[in-house]
């Protein structure tokens, strides 16, 4: 689980510190910086596991690479920078603490290693013991478990981070397994509606719904088709049911003459093919899918969970939201005034401990993003700070406006 993040030069994150609960719902108004943080996570998970730097800057930062660097107008030839630091709670309750600085050369694209550190951390937050990589007098440092000799030595600069070299594993090395396997079971999704997540698919041994949606239906299939996992198949069945209650069951079939599965939907009665469902079902589907995924268990991240439910429905995402975490981190980000109204009240009223959920508010400044903890204490509905929060300042949006408002002299 991770505990904090801390985001420095990474878009409109300057210098951003934030501790993060197992459920942690970042609200802010449009283009306040919301899925910068989202894709912060992203980038720290990629730095980990994929084999250079450059690989992992395409695979999370959307845009090019440059556009990932607070740029602020530097002289031509000077060094962009970037540096993610996290805290780290394992399953088996050991913590580490891991950083990892990048530099880029805007003229030429080039990345670079520019300090990286990791180091167990006590209960207590404190180092155990010393850090197994560290920057050291222009070196980085690389300790193995129990041996006295001189640890291995880098020079700054390198194309990969020092953690994503498999070189450095097994029994000498066991933080750095523990490191990879806790980031690499991060996953960060942007549904796609529109076209992947309707498209049929060959049968796949899939461990998730795939970072757009694009194996959504081999997913479902994999989980129908298996005794051990028929039952958590047949719980998302029933959870999309309780989000739209028109949807009466689910069903995948594998066609023989084609090699592919079909997904439908029974609603109202009739059997509905993918092709022709609703964005809206086919993304309440999708995060039914994830919430019950007996596979994986680690953070799992993603943008406005409430699109394409009707209001009355946003206390059930929010109610699956809050019991998904409690087998795995989930990070969301919304501009919905109602789901960020019902996570408060399950707050208020008990039922769900404070500590257990994270509500962060986003707003654009001068010196960029802005995120800060909001308080749930005080009757919600006497207060401005969720109007205003959910309003940026400058927004002409009338209609969002308008909303926020109407939702609150309800």
């Amino acid at each position: 689980m991770l505990k904090r993040l801390s985001v420095r030069g990474f878009k409109s994150l300057y210098d951003t510190d934030v501790h993060l609960a197992p459920l942690v719902v970042v609200f802010g108004p449009n283009a306040a910086g919301k899925s910068n943080l989202l894709e912060a996570m992203l980038l720290l998970s990629k730095l980990v596991r994929e084999r250079t730097l450059a690989d992992a800057f395409d695979a999370a930062v959307r845009g090019y690479p440059a556009e990932a660097f607070s740029f602020t107008g530097p002289a031509r030839g000077d060094q962009l920078r970037l540096s993610l630091e996290a805290e780290l709670m394992l399953r088996d309750q050991r913590r580490l603490q891991y950083r990892v600085g990048v530099i880029m050369t805007p003229e030429t694209g080039e990345v670079g290693l520019a300090d990286e550190y990791l180091c167990p951390l006590t209960k207590r937050g404190s180092a155990s013991g010393n850090p197994v990589i560290e920057l050291v007098e222009g070196e980085i440092r690389i300790r193995r478990k129990r041996k006295q000799s001189h640890p291995f030595r880098e020079k700054p600069g390198l194309g990969h981070t020092v953690v994503s070299n498999l070189q450095y594993a097994g029994p000498h090395y066991p933080d750095f397994d523990r490191l990879r396997d806790e980031l690499g079971a991060w996953r960060l999704v942007y549904l796609d509606p529109r076209d992947v997540m309707r498209r049929s698919q060959p049968p796949r041994e899939v461990q998730d719904i795939g970072e757009r949606g694009e194996f959504l239906v081999p997913f479902l299939h994999r989980l129908r088709s298996s005794t051990e996992h028929r039952e958590d198949f047949r719980s998302i069945v029933r959870a999309t049911r309780a989000v739209i209650p028109n949807v009466e069951d689910i069903r995948t079939e594998l066609v023989p003459s084609r090699g592919e599965i079909d997904l439908s939907v029974r609603q109202d009665g009739q059997w509905m093919p993918a092709r022709v469902l609703s964005e809206g079902t086919l993304r309440v589907l999708a995060l039914c899918a994830m919430m019950a995924n007996p596979f994986q268990r680690g953070l799992l991240a993603f943008e406005e969970p409430e699109n394409g439910v009707h209001p009355r429905r946003i206390e059930v995402i929010s109610r699956l939201l809050c019991n998904a975490s409690a087998e795995r981190q989930v990070v969301v980000s919304t501009h919905s005034p109602l789901l960020v109204g019902q996570v408060v009240q399950m707050v208020r009223s008990g039922t769900v401990n404070a500590e257990s959920v994270s509500i962060l508010q986003c707003s654009s400044t001068p010196d960029g993003t802005r995120i800060t903890p909001f308080a749930c204490s005080g009757p919600l509905f006497e207060e401005q700070a969720l109007r205003e929060a959910l309003v940026a300042a400058e927004d002409a949006d009338l209609v969002q406006a308008s909303l926020v408002r109407g939702w609150l002299d309800e």
